[in-house]
């Protein structure tokens, strides 16, 4: 009896591990099909992929528009602060290594002109990562959420614009939004002089302020493309 109970064990064990591999092989037949039906969907993707290489995305920057509201609320701040200057907004794209600058204000008219000719016509983009390490550690900062602030020269400016260096000694940043993980572009606020510990906090303030307010009001309801033939004009 004993013997036959061993045998029966024996045979059940048998037909389990006999299932158990079929099991295997069915699905293992199954991933196998469903990858060759992918690989089969795709092929002219995967033909071209072999054949040219990855694309390059060279689709509009996808950007917003900088709302009356939001520029009114730039100049109400630039105009009431004898430290700011003047404050850029500008649009990124970090797929395409390209900055746009799309609002700019200044309460000085001569400032305000100059950002004028340095930023119009600008709306294929400026370069965003350079092969200046300055203006790259700049970009990472942003990127990262972090609202910075350095001499005019130290952030990469001076590369990128040489001809601002003696208008704005002192330039600030804080990233679109200003938090990490949602980056949609950044702010500049160009000062007049160095800021008092003081003035930095309430500047602080102020930027992460304005920053939440333009992404929320302006950037999270934007899906329009950048047209080139409609440009961005300051609040005068």
């Amino acid at each position: 009896m004993a013997i036959q109970e061993r045998v029966l064990s024996l045979v059940a064990k048998i037909v389990r591990v006999i299932s158990l591999k079929n099991v295997a092989l069915w699905s293992l037949a199954g991933v196998l099909a469903l990858v060759g039906l992918t690989v089969f969907q795709n092929r002219t993707a995967i033909v071209s992929y072999i054949i040219n290489g990855p694309t390059v995305d060279t689709a509009p920057l996808s950007s917003f528009t900088v709302s009356a509201a939001s520029q009114s609320r730039i100049k109400s701040l630039v105009d009431s602060d004898d430290l700011i200057n003047a404050m850029v907004v500008l649009n990124a794209d970090i797929r395409n290594n390209r900055r746009v600058p799309i609002h700019w204000y200044s309460d000085d008219p001569s400032a305000e002109k100059a950002l004028d000719s340095l930023f119009s016509g600008k709306y294929g983009g400026i370069p965003l990562f350079t092969s200046d390490e300055k203006n790259n550690e700049g970009v990472v900062g942003v990127i990262n959420g972090e609202f910075t602030c350095s001499e005019y020269t130290a952030g990469g400016n001076a590369a990128l614009f040489p001809s601002m260096q003696s208008r704005f000694p002192y330039v600030c940043r804080t990233s679109l939004p200003p938090y990490y993980g949602q980056f949609s572009g950044y702010i500049t606020i160009c000062l007049n002089r160095v800021p008092t510990a003081d003035e930095l906090i309430n500047l602080k303030t102020e930027a992460l302020n304005i920053s939440t307010e333009i992404y929320f009001r302006d950037v999270l309801p934007s899906s329009k493309k950048v047209n080139p033939t409609n440009p961005a004009s300051p609040v005068n």
